[in-house]
């Protein structure tokens, strides 16, 4: 009697590793690219899809923000909020299941990469006030990069002196001034710029002398 012996091989596959990590290519208010690298190690089976996550920075845990086949090393995460702040990873899945993610982006604050300078003109209102009164301008100022602000008054150049204060921030510019005087009267010139353009608004302030007691 023949006896036969049947061998069955079996082939095992294993989640992939993780990929590398995503860096961040270009970026406006609504978005990102990222690129990144195949994980060195396929599990033995080819890679079917990436699934991208997002994190913002205020929140405790990765959301799903999209996925691409496996043959893609790049990826547009779209719907982000302007302004925000987030992180992204990358998850390679084969037909045994999704792999460790990659480490975590840079963060990333959602916002233009370009933007001519733009003075927000809401704070901007003509002020009347008695002298020794305080005088104070907050102006919000949009643009990529963050433009100089620079404030005039009668075409001179206003800088921090005495009762006087400018301060100037990030998409903010404030201006000052403790205790008023006659000379402090006059139109004062907000002047924003950036390599992208410039941007000018005038507001007029009017101190009035202090009358008989």
């Amino acid at each position: 009697m023949v006896l036969f012996r049947v061998i069955t091989l079996c082939s095992f596959e294993d989640e992939p590793g993780k990929p590398g990590t995503p860096e961040i290519t270009d970026y406006d208010n609504k978005g990102v690219n990222l690129k990144w690298t195949p994980p060195a190690n396929d599990g033995g089976a080819p890679i079917e899809k990436y699934i991208i996550e997002k994190k913002d920075k205020f929140k405790p845990d990765w959301e799903k923000a999209t996925e691409v086949p496996g043959d893609a090393l790049e990826a547009r995460v779209e719907d982000l909020k302007e302004r925000g702040e987030y992180q992204f990873r990358v998850i390679a899945v084969n037909k045994a299941g999704p792999g460790k993610p990659s480490d975590a982006s840079a963060m990333q604050i959602i916002k233009h990469r370009a933007l001519k300078p733009r003075i927000d003109r809401t704070n901007l209102k003509p002020i009347i006030v008695r002298a020794g009164k305080a005088i104070k301008y907050d102006v919000d100022v949009r643009g990529e990069p963050p433009p100089t602000c620079t404030w005039y008054h009668v075409d001179t150049e206003v800088k921090s002196e005495g009762v006087v204060e400018i301060i100037n921030v990030d998409y903010n510019t404030k201006l000052n001034i403790t205790n008023s005087v006659r000379k402090h009267t006059g139109v004062y010139k907000i002047k924003a710029v950036n390599e992208h353009g410039s941007d000018e608004a005038e507001v007029e302030v009017t101190v009035l002398a202090l009358g008989p007691w």
